[in-house]
């Protein structure tokens, strides 16, 4: 064990990996992009003009800090101007990255320097970084240094520290509003009424706050591309699981924000590293709405805690990924296991579920598990005919 520590420890080891990960993830950038990369170029754009971009197009959706990041990547693609959207494309893909090294260091210091191999050379992650060039990563990062900086000490008031995590928690929110319900997990945590209303309104606060320069111009933008905004709406959660009769009476949205209400209580003796962890797991499993980036949003939760079901959902993304009409659609392999694109995401979030079950209760189902067994063993005992 102690020859395997140190090997996993090692410079050269980490070294490989990052040159590794960060190699496949520009590699998949070279196989081209899809819708959101080109939405990322018409941003880039408006903001070079000097536009408002919640004015200007339906196709941005989060709250600023991404834009402007996107206007410096198009400054940065300008030096190469025969190849520009080109560059723009690598550059996005590297900056990504770079970010998912971040995520690895994290995990590498909060969990284990498994967890942090695991996540980093996970192919869903890797195929969403450089393909998709998605930023839920950048959201996560950010929300991972919140949690670092808040720490767990939730029987006390403010102080600076806690005041910065929910600062740089509405920075995340400011990314993209992933964790818009995590300051709820955060607050049953705390003692103290105020204190649980604070640890809501200021990540909330910050991020409202950060629209305000874009307002005046942009507030239809606003409210129906950022607040009202709906993504693929094929509720597979909700049709998985929720009988018939209950659908007269709740729809999709409100199962998705009971369920992030309900494990909030249920997972509040949690420290807040594993809770947002295990937030993310919630968030899309019971989405309303799931389209291929989300599959990446739950790797750093798989990577800590993994377990036979999660290694099946890494598997069978990967391949759908691989295959999609809005991944890489590789024919050759798309007669493998050719399904629906509905059945992927619907085989996708039954493994999800699982394995969330049986990280949280695997011990308990152990248990029922045994004391059926023997409950059996003692019933066939007593029913056996007794011996002349």
């Amino acid at each position: 064990m102690r020859i395997t520590t140190e090997w996993y420890q090692a410079r050269w080891v980490v070294f490989a990996v990052i040159a590794l990960g960060i190699g496949l993830r520009l590699l998949a950038a070279t196989q081209g992009h899809n819708f959101d990369v080109d939405s990322y170029l018409i941003v880039a754009d408006i903001i070079e003009r000097g536009g408002n971009v919640y004015a200007e197009t339906m196709r941005y959706n989060y709250g600023p800090v991404w834009f402007h990041i996107l206007s410096a990547i198009g400054k940065a693609a300008s030096f190469f101007p025969t190849n520009q959207e080109i560059a723009f494309r690598y550059i996005l893909a590297g900056l990504l990255s770079l970010v998912d090294v971040g995520i690895f260091f994290v995990l590498w210091k909060k969990a284990s320097a498994a967890a942090a191999y695991l996540f980093f050379l996970n192919p869903i992650s890797i195929l969403i970084t450089g393909y998709h060039s998605q930023f839920d990563n950048l959201a996560i990062l950010v929300g991972l240094f919140a949690v670092i900086i808040l720490g767990d000490n939730f029987d006390k008031g403010y102080d600076s520290r806690k005041l910065a995590g929910l600062l740089t928690l509405g920075l995340s929110l400011m990314i993209k509003h992933l964790l818009f319900a995590f300051p709820f997990w955060l607050a049953v945590k705390q003692k103290g009424i105020w204190e649980r209303i604070a640890i809501i309104i200021i990540p909330t606060l910050v991020f409202l706050l950060s629209f305000a320069p874009y307002w005046q111009d942009g507030q239809e933008g606003i409210i129906y591309n950022v607040f009202l905004y709906r993504s693929w709406d094929n509720q597979f959660f909700f049709r998985l699981f929720i009988p018939e009769i209950l659908s007269k009476f709740i729809n999709a949205p409100m199962v998705w924000l009971y369920w992030l209400f309900i494990f909030a209580i249920v997972l509040r003796h949690r420290n807040a590293f594993n809770s947002l962890l295990l937030y993310t797991c919630v968030l899309v499993a019971t989405s309303p709405a799931l389209t291929n980036q989300y599959l990446a949003i739950v790797i750093p939760f798989i990577s800590v805690n993994p377990n036979f079901f999660f290694l099946l959902y890494t598997m069978l993304g990967t391949y759908y990924l691989l295959i999609s009409t809005d991944g890489l659609h590789i024919a050759a392999l798309q007669s493998i296991f050719l399904l629906s694109a509905e059945n992927y995401y619907a085989i996708l979030v039954i493994l999800l579920c699982c394995g969330f079950i049986w990280h949280v209760w695997h011990q308990e189902i152990i248990a029922l598990t045994k004391r059926t067994l023997t409950g059996i063993e003692i019933w066939i005992g007593n029913e056996k005919p007794t011996n002349r």
